[in-house]
C-alpha cells in the first residue's frame, strides 16, 4: 500500500503535462513576456512529479 491514489495522482500529471506543453506553445508562439499560467504550471507539474516518484516507508497493518 504504497501509493494508494497513483491513479489521481497520475490523472493530474497528465493533466498538469498537457496545460504546461499548451503554455509553452503559446509562449514560444507568441514572444512577450513570461505568462503567469506557464510559471504556475511549471512548478506544479514538478512538485507533483517529484511526491509521485517519491518512495514512502509505510509502516505494516498489525
Amino acid at each position: 500500500m504504497n501509493k494508494p491514489s497513483s491513479t489521481i495522482t497520475a490523472a493530474t500529471l497528465a493533466g498538469m503535462g498537457a496545460t504546461l506543453f499548451w503554455e509553452l506553445f503559446m509562449q514560444f508562439n507568441f514572444i512577450g513576456p513570461v505568462r503567469p499560467a506557464l510559471i504556475a504550471g511549471s512548478v506544479t507539474f514538478i512538485v507533483a512529479l517529484v511526491g509521485y516518484l517519491k518512495k514512502e516507508n509505510v509502516l505494516p497493518l498489525k
